[in-house]
């Protein structure tokens, strides 16, 4: 018993001195140089990017749902670097996942709620000051122009006071401001080894809202946006080796909408359940996993996020092997001509 309260003793002593310590100058000037230091070698040095097709959440969660930021997806290759949406959050996951903010070739958007362009600026003022020597294009259904004429009208100022700031040597004036071009489903873009390819989506009253597949190297990935598993779907994920889609679990979005009628929130309460009929069930994802030939199925965008394990679970009753969730900073690899499916956790 004296030697344990002995060993108390010292360690108390101990944090003492080391807090007694970090509020000496010299102390944290020298711990401060070294983290700093640190960052930024770690800055100095690009992120590897495998061969093949590689793709990133940076964000996974929906508005129903907390603790993980909104829609993104990242889609880069050795040679590419395109994003789908922007939601909340997302740009700061982009930071932590060291992506190459400076090579970002483009924006696609699947529709305009704002969990999917919220931090359309975030992602443009990021790439721009990383040193990115074309304007971004935004990319997406009929609308985008009004989006993006509106989101450079309220930034004006904010460009005028950085380029006046830092100078336009180091800030081109040009770079800051945001292009689009407007895609109708069916319609493809080539970027030499690969290849979008837009495709209706169903996510009612929402008109038009898109998808996308990309194909590079013998590997595709689709990316859903907002809807409903329906033959549009089916056709598109063909063959494809990974099919991210937004999920809603129909059991708890029920019980949820219950409690909150029961509860006296009818307002909230019929919020949650109008949710229901424009996002994808995971019954209906399941469905689709077991009937098609896609190689696997990610949910993201996920109705809501899963506050537990046991939530999580509701989201995979039934599904099998190659159904997965998603949460933020995961990331998958798909190695060129391969059929190979790496999927590293945060």
């Amino acid at each position: 018993m004296k030697k344990i309260l002995l060993l108390i003793m010292v360690l108390a002593v101990l944090a003492l001195a080391a807090r007694f310590l970090s509020t000496v100058p010299a102390i944290q000037d020298r711990v401060v140089a070294r983290g700093t230091a640190t960052l930024a070698q770690q800055a100095a040095t690009p992120l590897p990017i495998p061969e093949g097709l590689n793709v990133y959440v940076c964000g996974s969660a929906s508005p129903l749902g907390m603790g993980q930021a909104q829609a993104c997806i990242a889609v880069v290759t050795p040679e590419h670097f395109y994003l789908i949406d922007s939601g909340a959050g997302s740009t700061e996951n982009l930071g932590r996942l060291r992506l190459p903010m400076a090579r970002l070739d483009g924006l696609l958007l699947t529709h305009f709620h704002s969990d999917h362009i919220s931090e359309i600026y975030e992602v443009n003022l990021g790439s721009w000051v990383g040193g990115r020597e074309q304007p971004i294009t935004v990319l997406g259904p009929q609308g985008v122009g009004k989006i993006v004429d509106g989101i450079n009208a309220t930034y004006n100022l904010d460009r005028i006071y950085r380029v006046g700031h830092h100078g336009a040597d180091l800030l081109a004036p040009e770079l800051g401001v945001l292009q689009h071009q407007s895609l109708a489903a069916g319609e493809t873009i080539a970027d030499g080894e690969l290849k979008i390819t837009a495709y209706a989506a169903e996510h009612p009253p929402i008109e038009p809202a898109l998808g996308y597949r990309i194909d590079y190297r013998g590997r595709s990935v689709v990316v859903s946006g907002d809807g409903n598993v329906n033959a549009v779907t089916r056709q598109i994920v063909d063959g494809a080796d990974l099919l991210l889609h937004d999920a809603l679990s129909l059991p708890f979005v029920t019980t949820l909408s219950k409690s909150l009628a029961d509860a006296g929130q009818t307002r909230q309460a019929q919020i949650v359940t109008d949710v229901i009929d424009y996002h994808a069930s995971t019954e209906s994802l399941v469905a689709l996993a077991n009937e098609t030939n896609v190689g696997m199925v990610a949910f993201y965008h996920l109705v809501p996020v899963p506050p537990n394990a046991i939530v999580a679970d509701m989201f995979l009753r039934g599904a099998p092997d190659k159904v997965t969730l998603t949460e933020d900073l995961m990331w998958f690899e798909l190695p060129a001509d391969s059929k190979d499916i790496v999927i590293h956790k945060p």
